[in-house]
């Protein structure tokens, strides 16, 4: 449960590069509205950011990791390029490399038409490295980088029989992804676990990935709604202490309505 833009609110600043994420989160006590990113790994979310629940979200950054290219070698060749509502792919040489998207090499891996070459990240030493780093106590407060759709294109490579990679295996690579995931995964909580609103704290989540990033968004609306009910509260309490039982029924009008915290939010 994360995030939210409101009256007390976090300060954003971007800083992104070509494939990755670059944003530093610091609390502050402005009135300016502000971008919202979050994580959370609960695909049932009901919370809605923007008009787009957490389900929504994935199914997003899912299509945009399939425009990822990928180096495949097909088993056929081709005089002209394919044809594909997506544009032309090809020509195609018979064991000759070749680079197209990965929703078409995963289409073509089906069809038993081509083998699909392992990404040079998804190879187990590269797991294991990346696994021990983000698990270094010298780097409990930041992450480390990844590709930008690291999941949706790791896991869809377990998947497909026609990955071809030196030693390669399925069983082992996800289960270094699932550790790597839930490394990450705890930095974040232990960040917002210690998030104060109104403090000079900083969360910095440069590398972030996009399922991160999309996942615990509409969590973070709720927690930080949450925060913003209980500094209202807070102030009528404070004002009650003066007033007669007959105002009470003023004191329970000054409360602002609830409302979707979607609502509230502006992209910079």
């Amino acid at each position: 449960n994360f995030w939210k833009s409101s009256r007390t609110c976090l300060g954003v600043k971007h800083r992104s590069s070509s494939a990755k994420t670059s944003c530093v989160l610091s609390a502050a006590g402005s009135s300016k509205a502000v971008l919202v990113i979050a994580m959370s790994f609960c695909t049932g979310s009901t919370l809605r950011v923007n008009t787009k629940d957490t389900d929504f979200l994935l199914s997003d950054d899912k299509f945009l990791a399939m425009e990822t290219m990928v180096t495949i070698i097909p088993r056929f060749s081709s005089d002209e390029a394919v044809d594909c509502i997506r544009g032309k792919f090809g020509p195609f040489r018979a064991h000759t490399p070749i680079q197209v998207n990965l929703w078409i090499a995963l289409e073509m891996a089906k069809l038993e038409q081509c083998s699909i070459e392992l990404p040079y990240w998804m190879h187990e030493e590269e797991l294991k490295r990346l696994r021990d780093d983000e698990r270094d106590k010298a780097n409990e407060d930041r992450f480390m980088p990844v590709d930008e759709h690291y999941l949706e294109i790791g896991f869809a490579l377990v998947e497909c029989k026609a990955v071809k990679g030196i030693g390669f295996s399925p069983r082992r690579a996800t289960v270094l992804l699932r550790e790597i995931m839930e490394l990450r995964r705890k930095k974040i909580v232990s960040a917002f676990k210690t998030f104060t609103p109104g403090s000079d704290s900083v969360f910095d989540v440069s590398n972030m990935s996009a399922v991160e990033l999309s996942c615990f968004r509409g969590r973070s609306v709720q927690i930080l709604d949450t925060f913003l009910d209980l500094i209202q509260i807070k102030r009528i309490v404070g004002k009650g202490e003066g007033l007669d039982e007959d105002d009470d029924d003023d004191v329970a009008s000054s409360t602002v309505p609830e409302e979707d915290s979607s609502s509230r939010l502006s992209f910079a």
